[in-house]
């Protein structure tokens, strides 16, 4: 375990060590990580949460990309290796707060059963405030998935659905160091509604230093096919830079 610590610390010094700047605020680069860590007399509980996210903007579209891990450990067994890789596009055309969507994802959870799983799908997206402080985004489409999950804890099962994709997101900014956002998803499959995936993504965080700031991110999922959901909060540090 002092070995998985060791490169879990480097690798996120690296990740802060690349950061280049410039005057130009057309890229954004956000990285997080965080854990937690419970020593007991019978062994150690680790969790590692580390995310990174990547943006483009252009004059009427925005690229955006983002890669999570999610890591845990108690001393009877591994709780988490889940690892999730994305990328989408925003297109914007004749008005600022309407754009379309493209969407590639691809998932692999131990904790909820997914050996692996390919979303891509398209949509339209709305901001119904958008604002420095304050930011509401409501969207919806038709998601694609062709997933090998492991059903009842036993058999491994490949399968592929049409989902509609429901997501809300909204940012709250308290002056310049205080900021709140939280993302959700409501994926139903349109041939069963008891086939469905929630997902939560909650963060707080207090800028310290210039990019650099203290958070705490409370993560929720739930995959109703694998009867499967899990509930993380992390704290730890995050950087996030314009240029």
């Amino acid at each position: 375990m002092r070995f998985i610590f060791t490169i879990y610390f480097i690798f996120c010094c690296l990740l802060f060590s690349n950061a280049q700047f410039t005057d130009s605020t057309t890229k954004f680069i956000n990285i997080t990580s965080g854990g937690s860590i419970n020593k007991t007399k019978d062994g150690s509980s680790y969790l590692f949460n580390n995310n990174t996210q990547f943006n483009v903007k252009k004059k009427r579209t925005v690229l955006n990309a983002a890669a999570a891990w999610l890591y845990g450990l108690t001393p009877e067994k591994l709780t988490n290796n889940d690892f999730t890789l994305s990328s989408n596009v925003n297109l914007y055309r004749h008005f600022t707060d309407f754009y379309y969507w493209g969407l590639v994802n691809y998932t692999t959870s131990y904790s909820l059963n997914i050996k692996s799983q390919g979303q891509t799908g398209i949509g339209i997206a709305y901001n119904f405030l958008n604002k420095p402080n304050i930011w509401l985004n409501v969207s919806n489409g038709l998601i694609g998935e062709l997933s090998r999950i492991i059903e009842n804890d036993t058999a491994v099962i490949n399968y592929q659905t049409l989902r509609n994709s429901l997501r809300i997101q909204f940012m709250f900014k308290a002056g310049s160091r205080f900021t709140f956002k939280t993302g959700n998803f409501f994926q139903p499959s349109l041939k069963y509604f008891s086939d469905h995936i929630i997902s939560s993504d909650t963060e707080f965080a207090y800028l310290l230093w210039k990019g650099l700031s203290l958070n705490s991110r409370l993560l929720y999922n739930k995959i109703s096919r694998t009867e499967k959901e899990n509930l993380i909060l992390t704290y730890g540090l995050g950087y996030q830079k314009y240029f």
